[in-house]
């Protein structure tokens, strides 16, 4: 298979996972700027009966995203019957902690497996038709793709064990340079293992040894870097339009939300579609933000970053400064490692 036909099935599963990203995550962010007054709490964002009702549908709607990528992406390269073992597949990968890069791989896997249960059963007569849609295609597209899963998630699992070590041994060594590690690993998987696991290594740094609730530098450096990642990508979207296909020009408004509200999901769309520009990107401006972050003596004290939690950073204009600095850097990479995108070009010779 050549690149353009992996890029079609990748673009395939975005265009429909897009609205659970977006949407899901907008809708969590409310939850935390609603319930700003109890930002002191253990159930921060939820200590409302409004707000924990759009921290519920909100979370139901990210918790989606990965499925859906994934059933999106089957559906592409083995047509309706791989949605089924496609969106159980990215459940497996969402539940098992291997995150979209799973995801992704749930899809293709599915996807071929239908593929090649259609050759294995073309010979079959028509009569058992009914048969292949009904019990071959589902069953055993499901067991076939749920045992590759199985592989993926555990090679998963020792590296998140292994991640967790590195940034107890960092934090021992250097606030600065834990920081910069911290951004990286957020962007590096923009949700999954690698993420989840600088995320609660730096919620963790909020209790102290007596396990009292207390400010946290490394808090901070994770909240502030962790805006970078989707920002950049709307803000590079803003200002160079023709390096982005329409869809992803139209992601943006999503993309700054999610940005400034902390969740680095947003910047998925832009990943997917130019991993090897985009992503590096990300992790060099989210590392340098945690790093001057962490320099500064910044601390958040609240289990989450973005503008809803302002009021609780020891220095705003400094944070805030600090978040300029990775995003500049990060679209500045942005715009010289990227070319135009060919839909826009021939969005132009068309007009």
């Amino acid at each position: 298979m050549n690149t353009k036909k992996i890029y079609q099935h990748l673009m395939t599963g975005v265009s429909y996972f897009l609205p659970f990203v977006t949407g899901g995550g907008i809708i969590t962010a409310m939850a935390f700027l609603i319930d700003i007054e109890n930002s002191s709490s253990a159930n921060f964002g939820s200590s409302t009966a409004l707000a924990a009702w759009l921290s519920e549908i909100g979370g139901l709607a990210m918790g989606m995203m990965f499925p859906i990528l994934a059933g999106f992406i089957a559906y592409s390269i083995g047509d309706k019957p791989a949605i089924f073992p496609g969106i159980v597949a990215g459940m497996l990968a969402r539940d098992g902690g291997s995150g979209f890069l799973g995801a992704i791989a749930a899809g293709f896997i599915a996807g071929f497996v239908i593929v090649l249960l259609k050759k294995v059963t073309r010979t079959l007569p028509r009569s058992l038709e009914g048969i292949k849609t009904m019990l071959i295609f589902p069953i055993g597209g499901l067991i076939l793709s749920a045992l590759a899963m199985i592989g993926i998630n555990f090679i998963v699992s020792p590296i998140n064990h292994g991640l967790t070590s590195m940034l107890v041994a960092l934090n021992e060594v250097s606030a600065i340079l834990i920081g910069a590690v911290i951004g990286v690993m957020l962007a590096l998987d923009l949700g999954g293992p690698i993420n989840k696991t600088a995320y609660l290594f730096s919620v963790a740094t909020l209790t102290n040894a007596a396990g009292d609730p207390t400010p946290s530098v490394i808090m901070a450096a994770c909240g502030s870097s962790a805006m970078v990642i989707s920002t950049s990508c709307a803000v590079a979207a803003t200002l160079f339009p023709k390096k982005f296909s329409p869809n992803l020009r139209g992601a943006k408004v999503g993309a700054y939300i999610m940005g400034l509200a902390f969740f680095v999901e947003g910047a998925i769309p832009y990943v997917i579609a130019k991993p090897k520009k985009i992503l590096p990107a990300l992790c060099i401006g989210a590392a340098v933000t945690g790093a001057t972050t962490a320099a500064m003596g910044i601390t958040l004290s609240a289990p989450i970053g973005g503008l809803e939690t302002l009021p609780l950073v020891s220095n705003i204009p400094l944070y805030l400064l600090s978040f300029v600095i990775g995003t500049a850097v990060a679209v500045a990479i942005i715009f010289f490692l990227t070319k135009n995108d060919e839909e826009y070009e021939l969005e132009q010779n068309e007009g």
